[in-house]
C-alpha cells in the first residue's frame, strides 16, 4: 500500500507541477478566427497557427477539459494517459504524456495543434515542433491564468464566445465564494497533497486559497509544491487539515495528535480516486468548483 501511496503522490505532483511556469500568462489575446495567427504561449514561445485547427491533441488533463467545455470534442484526436474527464476521453486515442509523446501517431493523424502544460512539456514541444506540429504551452500560477488559458484557447480554436461565457461563469462563482466565506472566521489550513507536500503562493491552488478566507500555512514558500517537515506543521498548528488520500492510507507522524485540527476532529480525507481531487488539482474549468469543495470543508462548522 505504501508503494501505491507514493505513486499517487507522484502523479498528483506531476499533474500539478506540469501546469506551473514562470508566472506569465503569455501575450495578449489574439483576434479570434483570424488566421494565420501568431501569439506567445505561457513559457514565451512564439506559436503560429496557419488556419483554424481541425485536428487537436492534448497532453494535459486541464487542457483536455477546457477543449471539451469549448465544444471541441469532435476535433480532439488524441489525449494523454492522464486525461480522464469528461467520460468521452475514454474513446479518444492516447498519445502518451508530456514526458513520452507518441509523435509518430500524431503525425499519422495529421494533427494541427497540440496543447501542453508548463515547462514539463519542453521536450515534447521541441520534438513536436521539429515534426511541424504547432504546440501551445499553458502556464498557470493564479486563477487569472486559468481564465487566460481558457480565453486564449477559445481564440485559437475560433470558439471565443464560448470561452467568454465559461470565464464569466467562473468569475461569478469565484466572487460568490469570496463573499460567502468572508462572513466566517479565518481558519489556518494545511493542504496535504501527500507525504506532507503542499501548495504555496506560486501554485494556483495555494495562491487561490486566500479567496476562501484561510491562512495557508505553506503560502509563504517561494517555490512550487513545498514539502513541510512534520515539526513545521505541528508548530503551525492548523485549525483544519485536508489530506488528498484516504484515511486508511494516511500515515500520521508522531505529534500530530497535538495539532488543533486533529484534537477537534477537523481532519478531512479525500481519496485519490475521488473525482473531487481532479477538481481541486487541475487548472481547468472545474477549478472553482474544487475551491468550493475545500471552502465548505474548511468552514463546515460555521455554515449557516
Amino acid at each position: 500500500m505504501k508503494k501505491l501511496v507514493t505513486l499517487m503522490v507522484a502523479i498528483i505532483m506531476a499533474l500539478t507541477l506540469a501546469s506551473c511556469g514562470d508566472g506569465s500568462t503569455g501575450g495578449e489575446l489574439p483576434e479570434a478566427g483570424v488566421y494565420p495567427m501568431t501569439l506567445t504561449d505561457g513559457i514565451g514561445n512564439t506559436v503560429v497557427i496557419e488556419e483554424e485547427p481541425d485536428k487537436i491533441a492534448s497532453l494535459s488533463p486541464s487542457c483536455t477539459e477546457i477543449l471539451y467545455e469549448l465544444g471541441l470534442g469532435d476535433k480532439i484526436v488524441g489525449v494523454s494517459t492522464w486525461c480522464t474527464y469528461p467520460e468521452e476521453t475514454k474513446n479518444v486515442p492516447q498519445i502518451g504524456d508530456t514526458f513520452s509523446v507518441n509523435i509518430e501517431k500524431l503525425i499519422e493523424m495529421e494533427t494541427d495543434l497540440v496543447f501542453v502544460s508548463g515547462h514539463a512539456g519542453s521536450d515534447a514541444v521541441s520534438a513536436l515542433g521539429q515534426a511541424g506540429i504547432a504546440v501551445y504551452t499553458t502556464s498557470t500560477v493564479t486563477l487569472d491564468d486559468i481564465y487566460h488559458n481558457i480565453s486564449v484557447m477559445g481564440a485559437m480554436t475560433n470558439t471565443a464566445d464560448r470561452a467568454d461565457a465559461i470565464v464569466a461563469d467562473m468569475k461569478a462563482d469565484a466572487e460568490g465564494l469570496q463573499e460567502t466565506y468572508a462572513e466566517f472566521d479565518t481558519k489556518k489550513v494545511f493542504i496535504d497533497l501527500g507525504d506532507l507536500y503542499s501548495t504555496s503562493k506560486v501554485d494556483y491552488l495555494g495562491h487561490s486559497l486566500t479567496m476562501l478566507n484561510t491562512e495557508n500555512i505553506a503560502y509563504e514558500y517561494d517555490y512550487t509544491s513545498p514539502r513541510l517537515s512534520a515539526e513545521t506543521v505541528i508548530e503551525q498548528n492548523p485549525d483544519v487539515y485536508i489530506a488528498l488520500c484516504s484515511k486508511e492510507d494516511f500515515v500520521m507522524p508522531d505529534g500530530f495528535e497535538e495539532i488543533k485540527a486533529f484534537k477537534e476532529g477537523n481532519v478531512h480525507y479525500i481519496p485519490y480516486d475521488d473525482p473531487r481531487v481532479d477538481m481541486i488539482t487541475r487548472d481547468g474549468p472545474r477549478f472553482v468548483e474544487g475551491l468550493k469543495v475545500l471552502g465548505d470543508l474548511v468552514h463546515q462548522n460555521q455554515q449557516k
